[in-house]
C-alpha cells in the first residue's frame, strides 16, 4: 500500500518538472547587467488517495492472542498457525472461525473492517505399541493401545526350554521389573526375565504362594463350631436340672471334651495364621525386589535385606534352605499391639516348607506342610504348649495326634488325643476329662462325619481294688439314645436323679457277686451322671459362633452289660426302656475303642512340654 502511494506521488513530481523546463525555453527571461535574475515557478498540486487500512486479529483455539496485522481494504487476510504435537494428542489446524468453538470457514473473505477470527484445532489421541522380547523364548504379540491405558500383563507367557519365565523387565531382561497394570505413555520394549528351572528365585515364588495352611482344612465341616446342622439355639440350652427338664429338651449335638481339646488348639493358633497375612501384603514386592538383586549378585548363595513400608524384609539363601523373614509391629486382637516376626523357609531339596510366627514373647508357632500333611507345634501366653499333627492317606482317610500342656496355678496338667477322620466316622481318642477329678484313663468318642451327629463314647478306667488292678469299659449315651426317657431331675445337694416325674430317686444296680472272685461286683452295672458337652450358638449381633460348657445327662453301662441293660434297668426302677442306639454305629464304636485305645496309650507320653519347646525354637537372627 505504501510503496504505491509513493510511486504516484513520484510521478507527479516528474510531471510539473517537466512542466517547468518548457516554460523557462519558450519564454526566455530579461536580463539586465547588474540586475537580479528572478525566476517565476509555476505549481501544480494534484489530489492524493488514501486506501483504508483494518486489524485482523488471530486467536487460537483457546482465545488466546497470537497476532493482530493490518491489511488494506479488499486483501484476503492470512495467518500461518501450527499447534505443536504432544505425547497424548495429535492436532491439526483445520482453519479460522469466527467464533470461539465454532465450525472453520471455507476462505477467510476480503478485509472489509476490523475482524477477529479463531483457529479451529482437531485432535487425535496418540496409541502407542508395547513390544515384548522374549529373547530365544516363544513369541508374545505385541499389545497397542490409546496413551494413558493401563495394560494388564498379557496371559500370555513366553516358554523356553530348561528356564521358567519369571516376569516382565524394562530396559534388560535383569532391568527393573514392570508393575502392571502399565500405564502407557510412549512406545516401550519389554525385556523376558527368566530363571534356570531350579533356582531360589522361582522357589522364593513358590515359598510366597504356598505357605499358608487352613488348620481347619483336613477336618470335616460337620465337625466345626459353625455347622448349621449341630447349632443350638440360647433359650434351648438347660440352665439346670433342678426341676424336671424333658428329655427332648436336652440337646443331643456338641462336642465331647476331646473333640473340644482338638478345636481348641486349632482356634489358637488362628491367632497365627492370622498373623501371615502381612506376608501377602509384600510378597510381590519381595519378589520383584530379591529378583533383582540375585539377577545382580548371582551367586550360590544370596542374603538381602530392605524395608517395605513398616515391614522389614531379610531373604537369606545358604545353598539347602531358603528363609524368607518379615517382622513388623502391630496389634493383634487379644494380645494388643506386638511385634511379630514371621519365618518361612523351604528345603530346596525335598520342597517342604516350614513357618515359624512369634508374636511378642509369650506367643509363637511353628508349623510344616507335607505334601499330605501338616504340623505344629505352639505356646500361647505363658500357659498352653501344644503339638499337633494330621496327615491324609490316599485313601483320603485323615489321622491326627494333639498334646496339649496347661499351667494351672503353678502346677501342669497334660492332655493328649488321637482322632480318625474316615467317610463315615470321626473318633477321637484321649485322655481329656474335666469333670472327673484325677482322671488318668481314656476315653473314646464317636461322631456321625457327615451330620457331625453325637453317637457316644466308651470309657476305659483302671481302679485298684483289694491290690488287684481292674479295669471298666462304659459305654455312654445321651438319654435320648434310649425310649421310654421322659424327664429328669436332678437334686445337686443329694446327687440323687429322679426320671419320668418319679419322686422315687432313680437307682443304680451292682454288677453283684464275690468280691474274691469278681472284684468289679461293688461297681455299677449301669447309672446316669452329668457329663461335659460343648455346644455353639450363633450370635447375630457380633456375628460370631459362641461356645457353651453345658452338662448333659448321659446313661452309662458297663460293656459287658449291655445286653442286660433293659431288664436290668426295669427290675432296678421299674422304668422300660429301649435302646435306639445303631448297632452299625455301635458296633464301631466298640471297634475304634478296642483298637484305638491302645495306640493312644503308645503316643501319649511321646511328645514332651520341653520338646515342645525346642520345636518351636527362639527368634531367627542372621549374623
Amino acid at each position: 500500500m505504501k510503496k504505491i502511494v509513493f510511486l504516484a506521488v513520484l510521478l507527479m513530481a516528474l510531471l510539473l518538472v517537466s512542466a517547468c523546463g518548457e516554460t523557462a525555453a519558450t519564454t526566455p527571461a530579461a536580463t539586465t547587467p547588474g540586475a537580479v535574475t528572478t525566476t517565476a515557478e509555476a505549481t501544480t498540486t494534484a489530489p492524493v488517495t488514501t486506501v483504508p487500512h483494518y486489524t485482523v486479529s488471530f486467536y487460537d483455539e483457546a482465545g488466546t492472542l497470537l497476532a493482530a496485522n493490518d491489511f488494506v481494504e479488499g486483501a484476503v487476510p492470512s495467518y500461518a498457525y501450527n499447534k505443536a504435537d504432544t505425547a497424548e494428542w495429535d492436532y491439526t489446524v483445520e482453519g479460522w472461525s469466527a467464533t470461539i468453538g465454532g465450525e472453520a470457514l471455507s476462505a477467510l473473505p476480503a478485509v472489509s473492517g476490523n475482524a477477529s477470527y479463531y483457529a479451529v484445532v482437531s485432535a487425535a489421541k496418540r496409541s502407542y505399541t508395547i513390544t515384548f522380547d522374549t529373547g530365544d523364548g516363544s513369541a508374545v504379540s505385541s499389545i497397542t493401545r490409546e496413551y494413558g491405558s493401563m495394560v494388564d500383563a498379557p496371559s500370555d507367557r513366553p516358554t523356553l526350554d530348561g528356564y521358567r519365565f519369571v516376569g516382565w523387565c524394562v530396559g534388560s531382561p535383569t532391568g527393573e521389573a514392570v508393575t502392571w497394570p502399565l500405564t502407557l505413555t510412549g512406545d516401550v520394549t519389554l525385556y523376558a526375565s527368566y530363571n534356570e528351572q531350579i533356582d531360589i528365585k522361582g522357589m522364593l515364588s513358590a515359598l510366597l504362594s504356598g505357605y499358608q495352611l487352613n488348620p481347619y482344612s483336613y477336618i470335616p465341616e460337620s465337625m466345626l463350631p459353625g455347622f448349621s446342622g449341630t447349632l443350638v439355639d440360647v433359650e434351648d440350652i438347660p440352665s439346670g436340672y433342678g426341676t424336671a427338664v424333658n428329655i427332648s429338651a436336652i440337646p443331643t449335638v456338641g462336642f465331647g471334651e476331646q473333640w473340644n481339646m482338638i478345636l481348641e488348639n486349632l482356634q489358637e493358633s488362628m491367632l497365627f495364621f492370622n498373623a501371615l497375612s502381612a506376608v501377602e501384603t509384600v510378597s510381590a514386592a519381595s519378589i520383584t525386589a530379591f529378583n533383582n538383586y540375585f539377577d545382580a549378585n548371582p551367586a550360590d548363595t544370596a542374603h538381602h535385606t530392605f524395608a517395605s513400608g513398616i515391614y522389614n524384609v531379610t531373604i537369606d539363601f545358604d545353598g539347602e534352605t531358603l528363609c524368607y523373614l518379615l517382622e513388623y509391629s502391630a496389634s493383634f486382637g487379644s494380645v494388643g499391639v506386638q511385634t511379630a516376626q514371621i519365618a518361612l523357609t523351604m528345603d530346596m531339596e525335598t520342597g517342604e516348607k516350614t513357618v515359624r510366627v512369634q508374636i511378642g514373647d509369650a506367643n509363637a508357632l511353628l508349623y510344616t506342610i507335607g505334601e499330605n500333611s501338616y504340623t505344629f507345634a505352639i505356646r500361647c501366653f505363658g500357659v498352653r504348649r501344644a503339638f499337633f499333627s494330621v496327615s491324609r492317606d490316599e485313601d483320603g482317610n485323615v489321622s491326627g495326634h494333639i498334646y496339649e500342656y496347661l499351667t494351672v496355678s503353678s502346677v501342669e496338667v497334660g492332655s493328649a488325643a488321637d482322632f480318625y477322620i474316615t467317610e463315615d466316622y470321626v473318633m477321637a481318642v484321649g485322655n481329656k476329662a474335666d469333670g472327673l477329678v484325677g482322671f488318668q484313663n481314656s476315653i473314646c468318642e464317636l461322631y456321625d462325619a457327615e451330620t457331625g451327629a453325637f453317637l457316644g463314647y466308651e470309657v476305659r478306667e483302671s481302679r485298684t481294688i483289694s491290690i488287684v488292678s481292674v479295669t471298666f469299659n462304659t459305654l455312654w449315651f445321651d438319654l435320648a439314645s434310649f425310649d421310654g426317657f421322659t424327664s429328669i431331675r436332678y437334686d445337686a445337694e443329694n446327687n440323687l436323679f429322679y426320671v419320668n416325674g418319679s419322686s422315687v430317686a432313680w437307682e443304680a444296680k451292682k454288677v453283684g457277686g464275690n468280691i474274691l472272685t469278681n472284684h468289679k461286683a461293688e461297681s455299677r452295672r449301669f447309672d446316669i451322671e452329668l457329663r461335659t458337652r460343648y455346644v455353639y450358638t450363633y450370635d447375630e449381633s457380633t456375628e460370631t459362633y459362641v461356645k457353651h460348657k453345658i452338662e448333659v445327662p448321659m446313661l452309662f453301662v458297663q460293656e459287658e452289660n449291655y445286653e442286660t441293660l433293659v431288664s436290668d434297668v426295669k427290675a432296678t426302677n421299674n422304668v422300660t426302656i429301649s435302646p435306639e442306639v445303631n448297632t452299625v454305629d455301635l458296633a464301631m464304636l466298640q471297634t475304634a475303642y478296642d483298637t484305638l485305645l491302645d495306640v493312644f496309650e503308645e503316643n501319649k507320653a511321646l511328645v514332651t512340654p520341653d520338646l515342645i519347646v525346642a520345636l518351636i525354637g527362639d527368634r531367627i537372627v542372621f549374623d
